[in-house]
């Protein structure tokens, strides 16, 4: 089950949700910005959290998605990825933009449109 919280910081289940976006957050500059963002959740047919990420919408036509953490990612990284193309596509954007390792490229199977601050981009174009 793949979907969008809304209000999440203000639920119970932002206390099981955080660790696995402030690991991705760590990363940069440790801090979780819910300001214009969805919160995505990837739960397994139990209700039990797999992931989380977030995602916002920019003035220049694309989203992107801006952390994702979780276990066990061959569970839901591609439906995730999915389900994020079609609502980035439903909101009228262009493209969707990652960033992260450059070992994501051949699992995302996204055009790597280069390096920044250290985080390789991604891109998927529609």
């Amino acid at each position: 089950m793949i979907g969008i919280w809304p209000g999440v910081e203000r639920t119970r289940e932002w206390d099981r949700i955080a660790p696995l976006l402030q690991a991705a957050a760590d990363q940069g500059d440790g801090v979780i910005d819910l300001a214009g963002r969805h919160v995505w959740t990837c739960h397994d047919d139990s209700g039990r959290l797999l992931a989380a990420a977030t995602t916002r919408t920019t003035l220049d036509g694309h989203s992107e998605v801006e952390l994702v953490g979780g276990h066990s990612f061959k569970r839901w990284l591609i439906p995730l990825r999915d389900k994020i193309e079609a609502w980035s596509r439903d909101e009228g954007m262009r493209a969707v933009r990652a960033y992260g390792r450059a070992g994501w490229a051949k699992v995302l199977g996204w055009q790597v449109l280069g390096v920044v601050d250290g985080s390789t981009v991604y891109e998927r174009r529609f």
